[in-house]
């Protein structure tokens, strides 16, 4: 994940955290550091080529962005819209090497494939450098301070907690956040045409910045039930740690701070979700997208007003692909249950959810009406 980073940001940020590497992750962190210096020479051959070009770049049109906790659903969600060929969705190798993708993304694409696994390591969806990514990794990538950057210190505070919603920086940090996230995007611009299709779970506390930005952006939604929610996250949390962190990851505290993380990311979309226009917002849950994709997606496209017909084929064939996938299952636990109850029952209640406890309780909560579907898929 951070094999793309910049020398200085990596520097910086290894001396943030007291160079507190396990010792069975020294070679990855030399790897890092070895291909942070490649990177530097990667961006000077790549300026030096088409940095006048990458310069003029200009974005096309005001981004399409999904947004939603992580394990929500974004990636599904991400992948079937871009499957239509009129969005441009930042992919694996841009994000993965945003200061140099110009130059290197052919060769990665074409040497470098062996070096992925075929699945992610947290739920066995497939891998590849064409396939939809999230730009809170370019983010990262380039320097920027971010939460992300827990994965890679799984055992340290949560680092820039100011930098998720942007709300609390400097004004000058916050024209330096957006120079690089939309500099990211029009280095895209540069060789991809299309409209930008964006996925980050970030960015649902990001809303008024972007609107003041991009004020014609559209902004789709995504929610899941809490009960598969939290579990799913944790398992996340975990598994993107042991793939890609620089010490052993205990699992200390990594509950409360998925409580924390959707309590705090649920009410920032409620406090600013009814500022989007009517028409540049769509809001669906995970389960309606797994049980009638294409359905969801007609509704998406019919509120937007896109085209559908040169589309249909092309999300056949992607829910296809999936074939039989199934997500990953999580024993019960009657006391996260219960908390979830506590803690979450705001989303349950809006969304029309079963509550799970007490079980008299659920066993009398109807399930969500079709009727019910429909009010909020066209939100």
């Amino acid at each position: 994940m951070w094999i793309g980073v910049r020398f200085l940001p990596w520097m910086r940020r290894l001396a943030q955290h007291g160079f507190r590497v396990a010792p069975s992750r020294i070679p990855r962190a030399a790897a890092i550091t070895a291909a942070s210096l490649t990177n530097e020479v990667l961006r000077g051959i790549t300026l030096a080529i088409w940095g006048r070009g990458m310069r003029s770049a200009r974005i096309e049109a005001d981004p399409v962005i999904i947004l939603g906790h992580w394990r929500s659903g974004t990636t599904l969600l991400h992948e079937l819209v871009a499957c239509d060929r009129r969005f441009t969705a930042p992919n694996t190798i841009q994000c993965g090497a945003p200061s140099h993708f110009v130059l290197s993304e052919q060769f990665a694409r074409d040497w470098l494939g062996f070096l992925l696994p075929p699945e992610r390591p947290m739920d066995a969806m497939p891998m590849g450098f064409d396939r939809p990514q999230e730009d809170e990794v370019a983010l990262a990538n380039l320097g920027m301070p971010s939460p992300w950057w827990g994965i890679a210190f799984p055992n340290e505070p949560e680092p820039d907690a100011d930098w998720a919603s942007l709300e609390r920086l400097t004004d000058g940090d916050r024209a330096r956040w957006l120079a690089a996230w939309t500099g990211f995007l029009r280095d895209i611009q540069f060789e991809h045409p299309g409209r930008l299709l964006l996925k980050n779970p970030l960015h649902t506390y990001r809303v008024p910045l972007i609107r003041s930005v991009f004020p014609a952006a559209d902004f789709i939604h995504i929610v899941r039930d809490p009960h598969d929610l939290v579990p799913s996250c944790v398992h996340f949390w975990m598994r993107l740690s042991e793939a890609h962190g620089l010490q052993r990851p205990r699992r200390e505290g990594l509950e409360e701070r998925v409580f924390n993380s959707i309590e705090s990311m649920e009410a920032r979309i409620t406090a600013t979700w009814d500022s989007i226009p009517a028409a540049h917002r769509f809001r669906t849950r995970y389960e309606d997208v797994v049980a009638d994709p294409l359905g969801v997606l007609r509704a998406m496209y019919d509120h937007f007003g896109w085209p559908v017909a040169e589309t249909e084929a092309m999300w056949a064939s992607a829910i296809r692909e999936r074939g039989d996938y199934k997500p990953n299952e999580h024993p019960a636990d009657p006391a996260r249950t219960a908390r979830i109850e506590a803690r979450l029952g705001n989303i349950l209640t809006r969304e029309g959810y079963p509550r799970r406890s007490p079980p008299a309780a659920a066993s009398q909560t109807p399930p969500c009406s079709s009727e019910h579907k429909q009010s909020h898929l066209r939100d």
